[in-house]
């Protein structure tokens, strides 16, 4: 079975912005180490932490505030996905909290007016089982992105970073003739009850957090194989072999210059 529902109108809007993608800038850096930025937008980071505990939540629990809507974040965290606004400056004591961090990646992607992907992940021929909302589907083409937004705004209290997440699976349609024009997925679906939005401060982060364990053998006169992967674990590069956590960083830089 395959995600088989198509939002025509989100999807228009999502992918009609996504045609040519914007080279960002990526910039090989020493982990936790400060980066100076050429302006206001955002910076994203990934990296992989091998844990040497069990508490996860309740270590993230200990730093920065969660989402002012709750049950968006309940319903994140069941399908995989563990979300904390922290200040960027507490990553090294979170993940030093954690284990050990590996593969550090830094993209410097300045505003984003248009819909970007931030986070792609090309399904295995062989097919994954994804669920969704409770619901499994054997998925074996196309792709899970995580698309991205975001614009400095002027607020009463100074200048934020607003900030748009939204977890979609595609499958691209051949490029059309005319160079340049849009060009509509054959399937598609969008995960806007996962959309995440937020405000941030300069040097505030949205942190997104996937706790991946390798999967569990179902045997049965029924159920034969490996159980499915949450949405969340699957977009984060599972399943995996050993037990590791998938962190993004999303830091806001608020200003017009590296010296605000």
């Amino acid at each position: 079975m395959r995600f088989g529902i198509v939002f025509v109108v989100v999807v228009i809007s999502v992918f009609g912005c996504t045609a040519q993608r914007v080279k960002e800038k990526q910039i090989a850096v020493v982990p936790h180490a400060r980066i100076e930025t050429p302006g206001s937008g955002i910076a994203v980071r990934k990296f992989t932490v091998v844990p040497n505990k069990n508490e996860v939540k309740e270590i993230l629990d200990n730093f920065g505030f969660s989402l002012h809507d709750s049950s968006l974040e309940k319903h994140l965290e069941s399908e995989g996905m563990f979300v904390r606004i922290i200040d960027a400056v507490d990553v090294p004591a979170i993940t030093t909290s954690l284990g050990d961090s590996h593969e550090e990646r830094y993209d410097w992607h300045g505003q984003i007016t248009n819909w970007r992907d931030i986070l792609q992940r090309k399904m295995p021929t062989t097919g994954i089982l994804v669920t969704a909302g409770g619901i499994s589907h054997f998925v074996d083409h196309g792709y899970l992105t995580l698309l991205a937004r975001g614009w400095q705004i002027g607020m009463e209290s100074g200048d934020q970073f607003y900030l748009q997440l939204l977890p979609v699976w595609h499958v691209p349609a051949d490029p059309g003739l005319v160079p340049g024009k849009s060009v509509t997925p054959t399937e598609s679906r969008v995960f806007s009850e996962l959309m995440i939005e937020c405000l941030l401060e300069d040097r505030q982060a949205l942190l997104l957090v996937s706790k991946m364990e390798p999967q569990k053998q179902l045997t049965g006169p029924f159920d034969e194989g490996p159980s499915g992967v949450r949405l969340g674990e699957a977009l984060m590069g599972g399943p995996v072999e050993t037990p590791i956590l998938t962190f993004m960083l999303f830091e806001a830089h608020v200003g017009f210059s590296s010296e605000n």
